[in-house]
């Protein structure tokens, strides 16, 4: 059974992803690597937003290795170990 990627969030460049190639459609192998470009203009794809990684794999994001909201979250975290002279 095919996985529903429709449900997946507008990929940014920078996104760790991990996508399938046109070749591994049958076997379902996952390469894993950075967002290089957005090659899909849609903003929901039902196979997926296809994209060109950093390593020059195109492909098919079928999920994410970082969502934005853990990004935005590891951001948030390194505001809060704030410096406590700082603070006074």
């Amino acid at each position: 059974m095919k996985p529903d990627v429709s449900h997946l969030p507008y990929p940014q460049i920078g996104d760790r992803v991990k996508v399938i190639q046109k070749k591994d459609y049958a076997s379902g192998k996952l390469t894993a690597g950075v967002v290089k470009e957005i090659l899909t203009s849609k903003q929901n794809h039902p196979r997926g937003t296809k994209v060109r990684l950093e390593n020059g794999v195109v492909g098919r994001i079928q999920e994410f290795v970082d969502t934005p909201q853990d990004e935005e979250q590891k951001g948030n975290c390194a505001n809060y170990f704030a410096d406590p002279e700082a603070l006074v």
